[in-house]
């Protein structure tokens, strides 16, 4: 249970203060559930009484008062007055809820938010090492494991531990020994389940929660490649490894359902039986059934509440369990989330910087890296210059390096020494400003599920498109004769990843996408290398019409993509060779 109070630790002082609110109208509304049931046994006294006004004087006195003259009336009176309290009590009730549900929602979009902003705020690194499908998952469940799960859950308990209490000290006031009796058993019967059950559910816990990252990595990846999937005819292999740790994912659930559902059982058998021995009891020792109807009356309706608050007790206490690794796995970066709200962040990203200034050249400077430091090096000493203006193949076998290189250049990856200088100055010093310079074409274009102008303006909302700029992209490109030739032109939707283009088509957006951007510098990592070698010397030609207007950085492996460029750079061995 203690351990359960650790979602408290992630939580603002601000959200700290509508907690403790919210647990008032949690302890409010257990106090009104006891006394809801106390009421009951006033009036079973009194329905039992006919001549309750003629052998209780003060009760007659204050019955005269109100205009009560006979015993029925005062019955419809009590009753009236009980109803109104219970309907009184009930909107009470309802306005708790309200206001749980309306504090965990909000703060569960506000959480899962913090960590989407988290995670875009990462350097580049950060994503070559995590699975998309987790990140995936932890942006869109946290939220509500947290709030949902964890947090709304735990009033919940301790709304019902503290009615069942409040009930139980209601008995004693009626009933020591029947209260004794009623909390022994309870509390017995609820600490053998929970004892009984911890391991079963812990582990259960930990299953679903690799089963469900493990599954939906299978989802992402065999729906993500559809396209390769079909045509090597994977399918089976995609749905065998997702029906593997699905199924996983579904025993871990289905046996935490089971024994989530058992205490249920357990404990009316429990509750029943010790309510009729009672009984038994009661009679054994002398007492006359008519003598105990009212506590009896009272006992049941005590029992019919206890039932369900016990049951409900362990059933949640298990859901928070079963919520608990997630929790535990996402802490860290809960209070970074806390953190940034305690330092008033907002969700602004830095704006595009004014472009760097750049007359002369680029330098790449005795640039070192190694992705980790028990990873091999894949530079130990790369130095050339791109003058501005200069076509620059980058060359050399697979695996050497070429895509790090134009990562480092495209300021995603730091080198581990030497540096990227633009006139002499540090691209780390004014990195966005250099990014603005910056145009990226990569091998793959993505593509978002909207239209044409809308992926060629990609970052702008619609209605801040610059229509005629993304024509004059688009002609540039070389797409004008495709788009005329579509019925809602520049509106065309492209379909999931572009789907409904070919490959040069994607490839002619990426490239309208990055003119569209006004650059200094165009990046080419193997732009045409996916394409047949008509559409390639196509786009080529296409690429070639900005020499000397742009300057150029191309990845290739076809040095026919490269015959033009005004001069390569040979990756070998860690070090780079003009040619």
């Amino acid at each position: 249970m203690r351990s359960f109070f650790k979602v408290f630790t992630v939580l603002t002082p601000l959200q700290m203060r509508q907690c403790v609110v919210l647990f008032l109208f949690v302890l409010i509304g257990s106090v009104l559930e006891a006394v809801g049931i106390g009421a009951i046994m006033p009036l079973l006294k009194v329905m039992g009484q006919p001549d309750i006004l003629d052998t209780h004087l003060w009760l007659h006195t204050w019955a005269q008062r109100i205009g009560i003259a006979t015993h029925a009336q005062l019955v419809v009176i009590m009753a009236a007055l009980l109803i109104l309290f219970y309907l009184a009590k009930n909107l009470f009730i309802a306005l708790q809820a309200r206001l749980q549900i309306w504090f965990a929602i909000n703060q569960q979009v506000l959480y899962s938010k913090q960590i989407m902003y988290l995670y875009l705020e990462r350097p580049y690194l950060f994503y070559l090492n995590h699975n998309s499908a987790t990140l995936l998952r932890n942006v869109t469940g946290i939220g509500e494991c947290v709030f949902s799960g964890i947090l709304v859950p735990l009033f919940y308990l301790l709304s019902e531990m503290t009615t069942a209490t409040f009930i139980l000290v209601l008995l004693f006031m009626i009933d020591a020994f029947t209260a004794v009796i009623v909390a022994g058993v309870m509390g017995g019967v609820l600490v053998a389940i929970l004892k009984g059950f911890r391991q079963i559910i812990a582990r259960q816990a930990v299953n679903s929660n690799m089963c469900q990252k493990e599954f939906m990595k299978w989802v992402n990846q065999g729906i993500g490649s559809i396209k390769e999937t079909k045509v090597m005819q994977n399918e089976s292999f995609f749905f065998k490894e997702f029906s593997r740790s699905y199924a996983a994912f579904g025993v871990a659930n289905r046996t935490f359902g089971f024994f989530n559902s058992l205490p249920r059982i357990i404990i009316e058998v429990f509750i029943v039986t010790a309510l009729l021995s009672l009984i038994i009891v009661k009679i054994l020792m002398g007492a006359m059934p008519s003598d105990i109807l009212p506590l009896l009356g009272v006992l049941a309706l005590a029992a019919f509440r206890l039932m369900p608050s016990a049951n409900r007790i362990v059933s949640t206490f298990n859901n928070i369990k079963f919520q608990m690794p997630f929790f535990e796995e996402m802490y860290e970066e809960l209070l970074k989330v806390r953190e940034k709200m305690m330092d008033g962040e907002t969700f602004i990203f830095p704006k595009k910087g004014e472009k760097m200034p750049f007359a002369k050249k680029i330098s790449i400077e005795h640039i070192s890296f190694r992705y980790a430091k028990d990873s091999k090096i894949i530079f130990s000493d790369v130095d050339f210059v791109i003058p501005k203006g200069a076509f620059v193949g980058i060359v050399g076998a697979s695996g050497v390096g070429k895509t790090t290189l134009v990562d480092i250049l495209l300021g995603l990856l730091e080198p581990n020494k030497g540096r990227v200088t633009v006139d002499n100055v540090d691209i780390k010093e004014q990195l966005s400003g250099w990014r603005s310079n910056l145009a990226y074409v990569p091998q793959v274009i993505y593509l978002i599920d909207a239209s044409i102008a809308e992926n060629i303006a990609l970052g702008e909302e619609k209605d801040n498109i610059d229509l005629e700029h993304v024509q004059w992209a688009v002609r540039m490109a070389g797409l004008s004769g495709f788009v005329h030739e579509l019925p809602s032109g520049l509106d065309t939707q492209v379909g999931d990843r572009g789907v409904r283009l070919s490959g040069g088509q994607r490839q002619r957006i990426g490239i309208a996408r990055a003119l569209y951007q006004n650059p200094e510098i165009l990046v080419l990592d193997e732009a045409t290398s996916a394409l047949d070698t008509e559409t390639e010397k196509a786009i080529t030609k296409t690429i070639l019409d900005f020499k000397g207007k742009l300057t150029i950085i191309s990845i290739a492996h076809r040095l026919s993509t490269l015959e033009n460029c005004d001069f390569k750079v040979r990756l070998v061995d860690g070090k780079s060779q003009i040619e």
